[in-house]
């Protein structure tokens, strides 16, 4: 019995990916040593990619746009994300905007394209490695008609990355090709104009330049699209593209001019090896789980330096209607610098402010900021500013305060597994204050062969007395077996699996699985953060316990009461809870049907963690809502005892 919910900070405006071979396994088709731990390449939910013909028919196209056109991935650009169609710059494919997985992009934002179809799923899965186009990311129509010629100099530039964090294309295998649509009225309308072959390990972004100088290609139906060549089995063979522009008298790659602009986001506002505590853990001593120092990557381009203008920091409590409270530091507190080439700027001197902006009579457990970071625009010229929504000079960081705790930042960049039989892994986590454990949220990750079927059964250790820091004992029997869940309709998506009996906890836990048989399964990885070394133990049953040597925080997240109820007597709650609310059809359209088994407060919020609608007290039945807008969403019910219920529900086009 398992639920399926999306945790990482209510977070989506970006999540990147992207994948890696593991330091035991050196590429796709390696033998495995036969009891190993591995790192591997993943696998994400993309969308849907209708071609032009329908998109045409259902009047969906985008309507051209003039010159110039810029897109650096920083707001919401593509077609799929909410927000102004002035802002789309893509039409409907199954490439997505990232933001961890490239290595050091000119800006915050890129756009990656992989082995994976619009589904997320690979686009062939069979022994014989197959190869082929895989992504493709196609623009807007643009007005190349309007008395452009070949004189005027108009040109694509961008800045392109073979891997980066993820797996890169291979060398004189895989390639890059960008396509022109001409005017021609017979035939493939699309001619080739440019490619390059894949780079091995490359943490580098090279620029490119193409004249756009064929007469056939001034015409206002005009579009260019990337596409990727190499392996269709999966999230590997992967390229990131930055800072794409199209304009007259553009021969020079952008940005190379004047510009100010974040590369990295933070990870978490909370100290190591935390990104999210429950809230009456963090309240009892604030100030030992607020980090003091959160340092974030900025890039300043051009020739000579650039002075950062109006630095500032904003917090807001988000999960409740309407502004409840919000914080920003005096003008200057953070000082501006003059600055060239990658610089760092710490926005938090003591940010002990989370408390003061948390409201008791609103919830008493759970809790939702959005910190804002920002700096004045440097080389507005460029067009890179957008208003109303995060751009290259500003940042929103979720940070969540739930029911567990999690090491990791929400995304996955790659994917760890056991190779064995019997292979168990636990992650150490030291519970703060005394509490009940009910279960655990996992994110399982497809890699390649199908891992669905493969069983395991949970695991809870204590400490070891007698060798502090390993695992111990098990504290309770675990009996169910399960499944691994790696198709949640989400991306990041987690899997809830609860215990047999909720555990009294105190002090450090060790929680993971133990794997049936031989086969991996696949766990996220997020790299963005490194708690591995110290938190995760893994065995087989004729080999010791030893400390992972894989960088990166496992993203499996214990769950706790904190807060929620007072649990006296463990033995006498019950083993299992039925599912309180139900929905359906689930992916559905504008409509949800929701089914309640309890009568209790029922509200709507949506992945950014804010309130979208309130539909009262609803008892025990059939109710239907109607969604505002396509997206996820989340239902929360809260039942005459204060239990807490929620299910995920899917809005699609």
């Amino acid at each position: 019995m398992h639920t399926i919910f999306n945790t990482p900070a209510f977070s989506k405006a970006m999540n990147k990916l992207l994948l890696c071979v593991g330091m035991l396994c050196g590429c796709v088709g390696m033998t495995y040593a036969q009891h190993a731990e591995v790192e591997a390449d993943l696998h994400h939910v993309h969308v849907d990619a209708p071609s032009r013909a329908t998109l045409e028919a259902r009047g969906d196209m985008l309507f051209p746009m003039a010159l110039p056109f810029v897109d650096d991935f920083a707001w919401p650009s593509m077609a799929y994300e909410e927000g102004p169609v002035n802002l789309k710059r893509w039409e409907p494919g199954p490439v997505r905007r990232t933001t961890t997985l490239a290595y050091q992009p000119p800006t915050v934002g890129c756009a990656t394209l992989d082995g994976l179809n619009a589904w997320g799923d690979p686009y062939a899965l069979t022994p014989v490695n197959p190869a082929g186009y895989a992504d493709t990311l196609t623009s807007r129509r643009l007005l190349l008609g309007e008395g452009y010629t070949s004189a005027d100099s108009v040109a694509l530039s961008f800045w392109y990355q073979s891997g980066g964090i993820a797996n890169g294309a291979d060398a004189g295998e895989d390639s890059l090709v960008v396509e022109f649509r001409t005017s021609v009225a017979e035939g493939d309308p699309w001619r080739w104009v440019w490619s390059t072959e894949g780079i091995d390990d490359d943490t580098l972004f090279h620029p490119a330049v193409i004249h756009i100088d064929a007469p056939e290609f001034f015409h206002n139906d005009f579009q260019f699209r990337f596409r990727s060549y190499g392996s269709l089995e999966g999230n590997v063979d992967t390229w990131h593209l930055d800072y794409v522009r199209v304009d007259d008298d553009a021969m020079t790659t952008a940005p190379e001019f004047e510009e100010v602009a974040f590369v990295t986001p933070p990870t978490s506002f909370l100290t190591y090896p935390w990104t999210a505590i429950p809230w009456p853990h963090f309240e009892v001593d604030p100030t030992a789980y607020t980090a003091t120092s959160v340092p974030t990557l900025h890039r300043s381009f051009g020739s000579t330096s650039n002075s950062q203008q109006d630095i500032g920091l904003k917090v807001q409590r988000v999960d409740v209607l309407g502004n409840v409270n919000s914080y920003a530091p005096a003008a200057g507190a953070v000082v501006n610098n003059s600055v060239q080439g990658l610089f760092e700027t710490d926005y938090v001197d003591d940010l002990q402010i989370f408390t003061d902006l948390f409201n008791p009579s609103l919830s008493d457990s759970f809790a939702v900021f959005h910190v804002s970071l920002w700096e004045t625009e440097v080389g507005a010229a460029n067009l890179t500013n957008q208003t109303g929504v995060p751009d290259n000079d500003s940042l929103v960081h979720v940070q969540t305060f739930r029911d567990y705790y999690a090491y990791d930042d929400g995304t996955a960049e790659k994917a760890y597994a056991l190779e064995g039989q019997g292979g168990e892994l636990v992650v150490r986590f030291d519970i703060q204050q005394p509490d009940t454990l009910d279960g655990v949220w996992m994110h399982f990750t497809p890699f390649f062969d199908d891992a669905v079927g493969e069983t395991f059964t949970l695991k809870v250790r204590g400490e070891n007395p007698d060798v502090p820091g390993q695992p111990g004992e098990a504290l309770q029997a675990q009996f169910v077996v399960h499944e691994p869940d790696y198709f949640t309709g989400e991306h990041d998506g987690f899997v809830y699996y609860p215990f047999n009996a909720p555990i009294a906890v105190e002090g450090p836990v060790f929680v993971g699985f133990v794997q049936q048989g031989e086969e991996r399964i696949h766990v996220g990885l997020d790299k963005n953060t490194d708690t591995n070394a110290d938190h995760l133990w893994y065995k087989f049953p004729t080999s010791p316990w030893q400390q992972s040597a894989i960088q990166g925080s496992l993203m499996i997240r214990p769950v706790l009461r904190a807060g929620k109820e007072v649990v006296t007597n463990v033995a006498e709650l019950p083993l299992e809870r039925r599912q309180s609310i139900h929905v359906h059809p689930n992916p559905g359209k504008d409509v949800m049907t929701l089914n309640l088994v309890l009568t209790m407060s029922v509200s709507v919020w949506d992945m950014s963690g804010r309130m979208v609608d309130v539909l009262g007290t609803l008892g025990e039945g059939r109710h239907v809502w109607q969604a505002p807008h396509t997206g996820v969403f989340v239902v929360r019910g809260v039942d005459e005892n204060g239990g807490v219920h929620t299910q995920r529900w899917i809005a699609k086009p």
